[in-house]
């Protein structure tokens, strides 16, 4: 019950009863690799998943979310690049999880060519818990997952859901327009675990479908995100200044690679080598407005407090992601081939669960 790789299975297990009880054991890394490539090539984390289902009964809340996994391998067809959340330059496998909010445990996941986007992978996942027998839930999702289809797929499907949506759609840009006149009207006051908090209902069309929702404000929120915000333009621009440009340097280029997604905040010169930057206060003034402002969108029955507390309630798949990256190291660069990745996925997402009964354990038993 002791975290540990499976590199090192070999110590472990000359320290236990088994070296004693079952001397011959095949524990060489080829015997392991054979294992897992059988748990891979089969059923057994759709098996897993379905029995585990059947026994917490699971009709409640769902939280859902992708991460992304990098690696030096060479072997695996399932890497690819695309859009890295850990800022890495690697190819990558995304791995969707599925989370029962109130046990905290994983139910399902699956795993996809890093090149995918979150907004594709709905539809799959969708028809996979169906199949797995998951009945009467609702979707936990952040706004990676907001398309107009996928809202059509989770209608027709008749799903209960909570998600934000994302501002590039019409109909969005005009609803958060409209809030930013009225949010902070004294009407629309509440209060969300001692703090104040704005709340309006809100009616948006996407697609065919009209949803409801919450637009929230929170103005301590909001001061927060401004301080951070300004200090991070400051911090580019004086980083800006300071670079000195060789005459074989491509100033656009220099200025992208340092800016990133600041880039559109900052006006900027070279002159004698050297960058002259300002602000653009359009731009920055577009963005201060949204700050501490959003909107949540759901199907089903929710009041605003119900609504926020649910979709705050996601952090527990972050953490989950967590504890697979860096605790148990889902992710081990000495993995070979696409089979074998399948294996390891399955024996080492469902270990969270044995994990967190250990620290439990640990606390109620102390040295013992």
């Amino acid at each position: 019950t002791r975290p540990r790789a499976l590199t090192h299975i070999q110590s472990w297990y000359e320290g236990t009863i088994l070296s004693e009880d079952h001397p011959d054991l095949p524990l060489s890394s080829q015997s392991l690799s054979r294992l897992l490539s059988r748990i891979g090539e089969g059923t057994a984390n759709l098996e897993f998943s379905r029995k585990l289902i059947e026994q917490i009964s699971t009709c409640s809340t769902l939280v859902y979310d992708i991460t992304s996994l990098s690696s030096y391998s060479q072997r695996i067809s399932l890497l690819e690049y695309g859009y890295n959340r850990d800022g890495l330059d690697l190819p990558q496998i995304n791995l969707s999880l599925i989370v029962d909010k109130d046990l905290g445990i994983p139910v399902m996941y699956d795993l996809y060519p890093g090149s995918i986007a979150d907004v594709s992978t709905l539809k799959n996942t969708v028809k996979k818990m169906k199949a797995q027998g998951v009945r009467n839930y609702t979707l936990i999702m952040d706004r990676g997952f907001f398309s107009t289809d996928n809202i059509e797929e989770m209608v027709s499907a008749d799903l209960s859901f909570i998600i934000p949506p994302t501002s590039n759609l019409k109909n969005v840009k005009e609803a958060i327009s409209a809030i930013h006149k009225c949010i902070d009207d004294p009407d629309h006051l509440r209060l969300y675990e001692k703090e104040p908090l704005f709340v309006m209902p809100v009616s948006i069309d996407i697609g065919e479908n009209r949803l409801d929702g919450y637009a929230f404000y929170d103005q301590k929120r909001e001061q927060q995100e401004r301080n951070t915000f300004y200090k991070r333009l400051y911090d580019l621009m004086e980083v800006l200044k300071s670079k000195s440009l060789k005459p074989w340097m491509n100033p656009g280029e220099v200025f992208r690679a340092t800016a990133k997604r600041d880039a559109k905040f900052i006006e900027w010169k070279a002159i004698d080598g050297k960058f002259h930057v300002s602000l653009r206060k359009n731009a920055v003034s577009h963005a201060v407005n949204k700050m501490g402002k959003f909107i949540l969108l759901y199907r089903g029955e929710f009041s605003w407090m119900e609504c926020l507390s649910l979709y705050r309630s996601k952090d527990v798949v972050e953490k989950g992601f967590d504890v697979l990256k860096n605790d148990i190291e889902l992710m081990p660069t000495n993995l070979r081939t696409d089979s074998s990745l399948r294996g390891v996925s399955v024996y080492r997402i469902h270990r969270i669960d044995i994990e967190d009964e250990v620290d439990e354990d640990d606390d109620r038993c102390g040295a013992e």
